[in-house]
Parts: structure tokens; sequence; C-alpha cells
């Protein structure tokens, strides 16, 4: 009995070590914490940017925190495809990458336009360690390694200021949260939509912005990015690019809008201008289906805030705030259609417009689907945008109709 009792224990004890096996300790690992991706002489760039726990980059202002060398490191490496430019890197760099926290992924214009998006998304979805909520971002005007290869201010990690500033890019895009990878999957092989991603464009080509050094200069404009537009695809490959007020009218069409954004508009014949915090938006498309011409009808309602009038305008007035609310309307709209337009021109569904036509009128889609760029782009649009000036602030009077 006291033998078969001792043969149990040891046992249990096995198991408890053997797992530990496999283990693998953190200081052998390499955190990716961004991954960029470039086309150059046929070969494709992969850019690894990873985590220096004790570097002394970024903090507040860049201070240091007593560790040493950068906060990050971009490490490139070439392949014929993105899978071996990774396996290639094990011979380049000291420790094995881990890919469970890559926060966003960088893709190069040219990349985009010429490689498209089949082949990355091939290695994400192959690749357990990666997670398929990574934002999406296209290196507007540039490549991904320029991204990449900057130090910002008020954050250690360039990965983490990027995803702050999608965040807060919503005020003036519309756009209130991050296309991810999943996302541009589903649209792309489960809904048969085009896909859009935000563009991400440096401010200045500074070449000091790669050095720590540039974080002891206060001026902040040499050393960061801002979020500019939407880039749009055809099936995989990258067509072209969404203005800030085309990019808004996306948003509101495809219901992405969740927090406020920022308009301005000119005080109509009057000198100057009207801004407005707009927000509460909610959006719906339906399509009608009538003698064979298929017609979306987009109602959009809202309400304003009024932040800065710089004209002489009575808005203690009712019939002034009308005006107001007139012309937000018709801002808001001209966004819309002209969204649309550019969309139709270059036959690219990036409203999953088909994926309604399907949902709601089965029979005829199945005539069209074959054909439906040419049909997209033919399809006609009723829009109707009620926007109610809900508040008009601290200050009821213009200042300027006092001043003379």
């Amino acid at each position: 009995m006291r033998r078969k009792s001792a043969n149990i224990i040891l046992c249990c004890v096995f198991l408890l070590l053997s797992g530990c096996a496999g283990r693998v300790e953190l200081n052998e690992l390499l955190i990716v914490s961004a991954i960029g991706v470039d086309v150059k002489d046929k070969q494709t760039n992969v850019h690894f940017q990873v985590v220096n726990a004790g570097g002394t980059a970024g903090g507040q202002g860049g201070a240091p925190s007593g560790g040493s060398g950068g906060a990050v490191y971009t490490y490139t490496v070439k392949g014929e495809t993105v899978y071996e430019a990774v396996e290639k890197a094990s011979s380049l760099l000291p420790r094995k990458l881990m890919f469970s926290h890559v926060t966003c992924v960088i893709i190069g214009e040219k990349y985009a336009r010429t490689q498209g998006l089949s082949p990355l998304f091939d290695f994400f979805e192959r690749n357990h360690e990666i997670r398929d909520n990574m934002l999406m971002l296209v290196a507007k005007k540039s490549d991904a390694k320029s991204i990449l290869s900057m130090y910002t201010p008020l954050f250690k990690n360039p990965a983490e200021s990027i995803k702050n500033r999608v965040k807060q890019s919503g005020t003036t895009t519309g756009v209130s949260k991050a296309i991810q990878v999943k996302e541009a999957i589903n649209w792309i092989y489960g809904e048969k939509r085009d896909v859009v991603i935000q563009g991400i464009e440096r401010i200045s080509l500074d070449k000091k912005a790669e050095e720590t050094s540039i974080l002891e200069n206060i001026d902040a404009n040499n050393k960061t990015y801002h979020i500019n537009g939407l880039a749009f695809f055809k099936k995989d490959k990258m067509k072209g690019w969404y203005t800030i007020e085309e990019t808004r009218g996306w948003a509101i069409i495809s219901g992405n809008v969740n927090d406020m954004f920022i308009l301005t508009h000119k005080c109509g014949e009057r000198k100057g201008n009207v801004g407005l915090m707009i927000k509460d938006i909610k959006s719906s498309v339906t399509p009608v289906w009538k003698n064979g011409i298929i017609t979306y009808e987009i109602d959009v309602s809202g309400k304003a805030l009024l932040q800065e009038v710089t004209c002489s305008i009575d808005v203690g007035n009712p019939a002034e705030l009308k005006k107001i609310e007139n012309q937000i309307e018709k801002v808001l709209t001209k966004e819309i259609l002209k969204t649309i337009r550019k969309a139709q021109k270059k036959k690219v569904d990036v409203f999953g417009f088909g994926k309604m036509l399907y949902d709601d009128y089965p029979v005829q889609w199945k005539g069209m689907k074959e054909n439906w760029g040419e049909q997209f782009s033919e399809a006609q649009t009723d829009i109707k945008v009620k926007i109610i000036l809900e508040t008009l602030g601290a200050r009821v009077e213009s200042i300027h109709g006092e001043v003379k």
C-alpha cells in the first residue's frame, strides 16, 4: 500500500516537472511591437520594431529612466516573401521574435499598390502568435520603414503612439476606430466588399528623427506623423486615397462615427467661419429596387454644438440658427456624395452596397454580382441629412458683432 502511494506521488511530481521542459525565458525573446512591409527591387522588406525594455527614449520628453539605449529598435530583413523574411530574421536578430504583442502593421504605399494585401493576410492567418486585432495603416507617400524608424515624444513605444493617434484623429476624420486585420479580411473574403485602410504620413522627413537625441528638441513637429485620409482598394490592391472630407463621408455611411468630430464652414456671404462639433451621428442605408434601377437611400441624423463664430451673425436669432443647421446639412451631404462618386468612378464598393443588395434582393443580386463593379458605378443615391443645433456654448452673442 505504501509502495503504491509512493508511486502515485512520484508520478504527480514528474507531471509537474514536465511542464517546464519546453519553456522559453523572457530574456531569450524579442517582443515585436510593430511590423512594416515594403517592396524594393522586387524583394519584400519586412521591418520588425522590437522593444528594448531598458531603453531610455521617450518618457516625458525623452527624459532618462535609468536604462540604456533606445526604447525600440527597427530591424529590416529582405526575402522573396513575408515568411522568408521572417525566417531569415533568425540569422540577424539576437533573440527569437515574439509576435503576440504586435500593435500595428504599417504597409508602404508602393507595396499596397503593387503586391496587395493577400500575401500579408496569408501570413497573418497562418501564424498562431499574431492576433487578428492588429491595426492596419498605409504609409502615405512613403514607405513603412520611414514610419517605424522614428522616435516620438511622450511615448516610449512608437507603436503605442500610433495607436493613440488613430483614436484621437476621429475628431478630424470621423473614423472613431482603427481598421483591424480581422475586419479587412472579413470585408474581402466574407462580405465581398472592397477594403479601406487609414493612412499615416510623416510631417517631416528629418533624418534626425531616427536618433534619440532629437527628443531633447522642444519642436515636436519634426518627429511626428498624422493620420491622413483613407487608402481604398480594389480587391486587394490599393487604387487611391480619400481626402479628410471624403474619409468623413465614408465614416458616416459606414456607421463608423461613434465620437464627436469637428466641422468648419463659411458664413455664407459674410466673411468668416462657423466651427461646430458634430455628435450622435446615426446613419442607415437602404437599397430600393424599382423598375430595374437600384437606389440607395441614405438617412443621416445628428446634433451640433457651436464652438466658434468668426463672423457677425446673430446666433440668438432662430432664423440664423436654422441657416446654420441647413448649411451643416449641405456640407455633410456634399461630403457623402463626393465620397460615393469617387468610389463609383474607381468601381470600388467600400461601403458594402453589394452585400446590402444581396440581403434585401437576393434574386436581383444573383444577376448582377458577376458585373457588380459596373452595376455599382451606375447605382443611384438619395441622401437625406438632418442636423439639430443643440447648444450655442457659454456665449450667445457673437463677439465679432460687438467690435466696431
